[in-house]
């Protein structure tokens, strides 16, 4: 199961790391890996390079998005995509702060859903040393 972690990254900090997403991705490591008593710090350097999401909005427009689809559903704040044609299932959370995706894939169809809502999207995958912008990902269709 790999396990995405999906931050909006503010414009000017995507025109400087667009051509370094590793740079990018070392500052959300970083801050991944900090111990709660450098709490205060590991805000202020997230505040600097990333922006807050609008979950609402998000929510709502994935919803309108898949709810005739029979390969999606919404369990309280979970989007699950089942799609047993495409052997893919993945679980989405929206938050203010980022959107995690958990699937058992490389791509998931929220990641081309994501890009078409909101610009500026980093995703990162902690554990297995991952990262890219969503805008730079090839959709399987």
């Amino acid at each position: 199961m790999k396990i995405y972690f999906i931050f909006s990254v503010k414009e000017e900090i995507y025109e400087l790391y667009k051509d370094y997403p590793k740079a990018l991705y070392n500052i959300f490591l970083e801050i991944y890996e900090m111990n709660k008593r450098d709490l205060e710090y590991g805000y202020s350097l997230f505040k600097q390079v990333a922006k807050s999401i609008n979950k609402t909005n998000i929510d709502n427009k994935i919803c309108n998005d898949l709810k005739d689809k029979l390969r999606y559903s919404k369990n309280n704040d979970e989007h699950i995509i089942n799609n047993l044609y495409n052997k893919e299932v993945s679980l989405m959370k929206i938050k203010t702060t980022h959107i995690t995706i958990n699937t058992i894939h490389d791509y998931t169809e929220f990641f081309e859903l994501l890009n078409k809502y909101e610009p500026f999207l980093f995703a990162c995958n902690f554990k297995n040393d991952d990262y890219f912008f969503l805008s730079r990902v090839k959709t399987l269709v």
